[in-house]
């Protein structure tokens, strides 16, 4: 059977034997997409604030850009992960000796079947190479963390009457890390209305790049996005 070369197709990783195993990594396409619609979402409020529109289209389209970027650059967290541990199974890792890649690859399974939570995989590589741990009090693990509190908080999302319970913790968590929602300044609710605007997508993104870049200097390992 014939085979293809590892290349880069559109930020696609593509590689092994054609017909027979094809490897995606779909990483750098999450980032860039957060990238965007954090942008977007900017764009947005200027052109709002610009004319003093209140179209509930374009607000509809602002919260899910805003959406789409903090969700994005979690994923971008959570693929980047398995994809090093896969890199490790495949024997593809480079910046690791064949001990070391080999610890990572026997591990996967039962780290992939348990679900183990992202920041764990992260945390766990490290213990796995004898490198230590990313201090979890501090960033950037500490932002990574509210990262994908705020995601679980989105996907799993529950209306409630005010900021006492759930969502109180958001705040607590996120509050002057970024500037509020200028479409929603003076709203009543923190979160959704105040924290969903582009300054909290900037944050999201910044926070998953931030990370991801300090791991794998930490790990010794080539960036991934």
């Amino acid at each position: 059977m014939t085979q293809r070369s590892k290349e880069e197709k559109g930020g696609v990783r593509v590689s092994g034997a054609v017909g027979r195993r094809v490897y995606h990594d779909i990483t750098g396409q999450y980032f860039e997409a957060a990238e965007h619609f954090s942008n977007c979402a900017t764009n947005i409020e200027t052109e709002f604030q610009k004319t003093s529109l209140k179209d509930e289209a374009g607000q509809s389209q602002h919260r899910a850009y805003v959406v789409g970027a903090i969700v994005l650059a979690a994923m971008t967290m959570e693929t980047c992960i398995n994809g090093i541990y896969l890199d490790a199974c495949g024997k593809n890792l480079k910046g690791l000796d064949d001990q070391e890649i080999a610890l990572l690859a026997e591990w996967w399974a039962f780290l992939d079947e348990r679900r183990a939570g992202t920041l764990f995989k992260y945390q766990h590589a490290l213990l796995l190479v004898r490198k230590p741990k990313l201090p979890p009090e501090r960033n950037p693990c500490k932002d990574a963390d509210n990262l994908i509190f705020l995601r679980n908080a989105l996907t799993h999302y529950k209306p409630e009457r005010d900021d006492a319970k759930m969502y109180g913790k958001i705040r607590k968590r996120l509050e002057g890390k970024f500037d509020v929602n200028p479409l929603a300044p003076n709203a009543y609710l923190w979160f959704p209305e105040q924290c969903l605007g582009s300054g909290c997508a900037k944050w999201a993104v910044g926070a998953a790049e931030e990370f991801v870049r300090a791991f794998c200097e930490h790990l010794g390992i080539p960036e991934r996005i």
